[in-house]
């Protein structure tokens, strides 16, 4: 078993600020949010890779009705890919981000509820 060593990935996995609609939500993080975080001089300098995962309601619905497993009620995940966490962590600590992302999270999701996951990359199948 050997873990990357040249990246990693913190997952956060994001709630929607229960007054907006779920298409509210989607569109402003993805269109919005997505543009300004990717602006900012210091996620240039140290994110390698930025996702969005939105949910799919339709999927989910049909998820639920199969019973298989219980379905999340998280409305998406950022997952932030660099070559080291305290990079990702220098992202968040900047004073940019301070001042121009936080402002924004703040209309489109519940920061309370909101969690973050750091994740070492092991990879079983990579075609």
């Amino acid at each position: 078993m050997s873990f990357r060593t040249d990246r990693v990935r913190l997952v956060v996995l994001i709630k929607k600020k229960p007054s907006l609609s779920k298409k509210e939500f989607h569109q402003h993080w993805a269109k919005t949010h997505g543009a300004l975080f990717s602006s900012l001089e210091v996620v240039k300098k140290n994110i390698l890779r930025y996702e969005q995962a939105h949910t799919n309601e339709t999927v989910l619905s049909a998820l639920a009705q199969q019973a298989v497993f219980p379905v999340s009620d998280w409305d998406g995940m950022g997952i932030f890919e660099a070559e080291s966490y305290a990079k990702i962590f220098e992202v968040f600590q900047s004073d940019e981000y301070k001042k121009n992302v936080i402002q924004d999270e703040e209309c489109y999701l519940d920061r309370d509820a909101t969690q973050m996951l750091p994740l070492d990359l092991l990879s079983i199948i990579d075609q």
